[in-house]
């Protein structure tokens, strides 16, 4: 009897399988409770070690031991009955595809289902990693020390009326904290941790400490036909009290200049050169036509939701809003950040035609304002499929988070990218600076708590 028939005899291939599929779900169920139930980081880590380290023995007990309706026995002692055989050769074979039917099912779950929300404490990024990854040096580098200049924008209050208009109240928070990101002085949360307050009770105070930041700003939007009124406030989370607040009254045409004023009037009591150089966030790098803009704000709120068809849906508005004005590159922007992730939460298109297309609205948007930070990072992901050519995807990144300081999912991206080139101490550092900026972003928890 050839080794391969006697290794299919004594069901090796099957227990191997079954184990395989067991350890993916046991990692995938870890990964999503373990932030929840406020587990270590190392977590995750030690089930998969421990489930690498138990393949082989496990192999090797089932070549001994061999299963039979009496239990397990060793193979001398099992009946070489064809009967016996051929049971437990069935009775394995229901396991192993009731794993990996449980196993499909969490995947579809995780892949396709609505995106929840996940918490991690991960210790701020070090001053060799900023210097390693572009971003402040003046990060505070334990996990509970609070950055004296760090902000968190909350989603602004729909005033209007209609619950139509929230994307549009939302969008003019995003835009605001944009802005505000662009300045390196300034350690600015994620879109997707303070945007994951909205609607909440929880006090100034407790989002602060939780966002790690000092400074947090909130405000509502009232729009009506083609005007607009903006009220924002800034509150120091560690006194409690308003530093700042402003009402505006304008016309939507005029919503960039509100957004600007509105970036100055904070770096003017925080003490810092909203972004960096001269020309950042102004209006001029938008557009001054209502219609492109309000594509583009639909199409950003359903580019963070990182589903199938939102992400299509995405797609169409950012189309919608080039084609109301072909010089938009901040639309161009979405658009490329669009096909840079949907070969992840969609099979319609394979990621040689989504980078493709990714690629060509990335240097649309770049031609239109070299200082759009997503097309330099997106441009840098989609490089992967050029063999030999990591040093640019690396200053690409670098780039990116130069541009925009407080990009989180930049950061994110060089992580992953130094560690698959074997800088795992970069790679690692650069995460934990992601998860610093971006706290409850469940894509961001997952990747750091691999590390």
């Amino acid at each position: 009897m050839s080794l391969i028939a006697e290794i299919k005899r004594r069901n090796v291939i099957r227990v191997g399988a079954a184990y395989l599929a067991l350890g993916w779900i046991t990692a995938q169920v870890t990964g999503t409770v373990a932030p929840a139930l406020k587990l270590p980081e190392w977590t995750l880590p030690l089930v998969v070690w421990v489930g690498v380290i138990g393949f082989p023995f496990v192999l090797v007990f089932s070549w001994v031991f061999e299963l039979t309706p009496e239990g397990i026995k060793r193979e001398r002692e099992v009946d070489r009955s064809a009967s016996i055989t051929h049971l437990t050769a069935r009775r394995l074979d229901f396991i192993v595809i009731g794993l990996l039917m449980l196993a499909l099912l969490l995947y579809a779950a995780d892949r396709f289902g609505p995106p929840r929300q996940a918490q991690v404490a991960t210790p701020a990024v070090t001053a060799s990693a900023a210097s390693s990854t572009g971003a402040p040096q003046s990060a505070p580098s334990t996990a509970t020390a609070v950055h004296d200049k760090s902000i968190a924008v909350l989603p602004f209050v729909n005033m209007s009326g209609d619950s139509g208009n929230e994307y549009f109240s939302d969008g003019i928070s995003e835009e605001i904290l944009n802005v505000l990101a662009r300045t390196p002085e300034l350690q600015v949360a994620a879109r997707t941790s303070s945007f994951a307050f909205k609607g909440s009770n929880q006090d100034i105070p407790q989002i602060a400490r939780e966002l790690r930041v000092r400074m947090v700003l909130e405000g509502s939007v009232r729009k009506q036909e083609d005007r607009v009124r903006i009220t924002a406030q800034l509150i120091d989370a560690k006194t409690g009290f308003h530093v700042w607040s402003q009402a505006y009254d304008r016309k939507l045409a005029d919503i960039f200049e509100i957004q600007d004023e509105i970036a100055r009037a904070i770096g003017d009591e925080l003490k810092v050169r909203i972004g960096g150089n001269e020309g950042f966030g102004s209006s001029a790098r938008g557009t001054a036509n209502l219609e492109a803009y309000d594509a583009y704000l639909r199409g950003l709120a359903l580019w963070q939701e990182r589903r199938a068809q939102p992400l299509w849906d995405a797609i169409a508005l950012f189309e919608q809003a080039v084609r109301a004005d072909p010089e938009f590159a901040q639309a161009y922007a979405g658009l490329a950040l669009v096909y840079a992730v949907l070969p992840d939460y969609s099979t319609r298109l394979g990621y040689r035609e989504s980078y493709k297309r990714g690629t060509n609205a990335a240097l649309l948007g770049l031609a239109l304002d070299p200082t759009q930070p997503e097309a330099y990072a997106v441009l840098a992901t989609v490089n992967k499929f050029n063999k030999g050519q990591r040093a640019t995807s690396y200053a690409l990144y670098r780039r990116a988070i130069a541009l925009r300081p407080s990009f989180a999912t930049a950061h994110q991206w060089l992580g992953t990218e130094l560690m698959s080139g074997g800088d795992l101490s970069a790679g690692v550092d650069s995460s934990a600076r992601a998860a610093t900026l971006d706290p409850r972003s469940r894509v961001i928890a997952q990747k750091t708590l691999w590390c």
